[in-house]
């Protein structure tokens, strides 16, 4: 087997997806576990020190897995192809209207699926998720919004859907040049069947039941945030909104009025639930920007 055709077989393939992640998991350990034992040599109590450790170990690893994501930029591939024609068929205008609204939709989208995951019970029964609890929210809230609104969702945008799921798509989807109607839906359903595979892989890294399905759900729904806005900011934007609204939930009093199984949570809920599919609507709808050439799948 020559180079090529082994670079072209789905095993190579699969390990190409596969390995930015590992990657991933090395960098954020190894440098959590070094960070950690600086700590103890200054004096800190890591446990207490945890965002700040986090922290820190993100931010370490953003460049490692920036350069797969402008590896791929920079290569003449089917899906990045793709994804230039429909940034390039979008004015700025409309750009920064796509932006604002899909931030808006992941805000109201995680608000209601957190709280009906409270409902669910889940949280309770998640020994997990009751163990990375403690964690999770244990900074103050401007390293909060430094870690969780902004870092972590850079880092994990530009892995799961700027590497990971664009690599799955290239994996599926053929490249053919008649791009006929048949060829056309196979090509949407690939990016679906992408978009749900990502998103899986997104949920298992939390390793915990209650991340998993919050994860999960909200990927598929990024992953067709960065379809449509033609580049992984719109993925980005909307998970920054959902983690804001995580943040201001446990760190601010602003969300005190409204208690589990009370008629206030309840309503909030379903506000936040229709407010989410009503911007989503008009992100499909009203904001749909066209690629500047035919052939590929809306």
């Amino acid at each position: 087997m020559n180079p090529r055709d082994r670079q072209n077989s789905p095993i190579f393939k699969s390990f190409h997806i596969i390995y930015p992640v590992f990657v991933y998991f090395v960098a954020t350990n190894l440098s959590m576990s070094l960070f950690t034992m600086l700590a103890v040599f200054l004096g800190a109590d890591p446990k207490e020190q945890y965002m700040s450790l986090q922290t820190a170990s993100v931010a370490v690893t953003v460049p490692f897995i920036a350069r797969y994501y402008q590896k791929d930029k920079n290569e003449p591939t089917v899906f990045w192809e793709h994804m230039d024609l429909l940034l390039a068929g979008k004015s700025m205008a409309v750009r920064t209207l796509n932006g604002s609204l899909m931030f808006l939709a992941g805000a109201a989208v995680g608000f209601s699926l957190n709280n009906l995951l409270i409902l669910s019970g889940l949280n309770d029964i998640s020994q997990g998720y009751q163990e990375a609890s403690q964690y999770l929210f244990s900074g103050g809230i401007y390293l909060e919004l430094l870690s969780a609104c902004l870092l972590t969702p850079f880092l994990e945008e530009l892995l799961y859907r700027g590497v990971v799921y664009g690599r799955l798509c290239d994996l599926m989807i053929l490249d053919n040049g008649e791009k006929g109607s048949r060829g056309r839906k196979r090509e949407r359903q690939s990016r679906a069947l992408a978009m749900v595979l990502s998103a899986l892989l997104f949920g298992v890294i939390h390793m915990n039941l209650v991340q998993f399905v919050y994860a999960a759900i909200l990927g598929v729904l990024l992953a067709w945030f960065m379809e449509k806005a033609g580049h992984f900011y719109g993925a980005l934007l909307a998970h920054m909104g959902a983690n804001l609204m995580a943040v201001l939930r446990v760190k601010t009093p602003a969300f005190s009025w409204m208690e589990p199984s009370t008629p206030a949570f309840y309503a909030a809920t379903f506000v936040a639930a229709a407010a989410g599919i009503a911007l989503i609507a008009a992100i499909q709808f009203a904001l749909a920007g066209r690629p500047k050439k035919q052939g590929f799948p809306e």
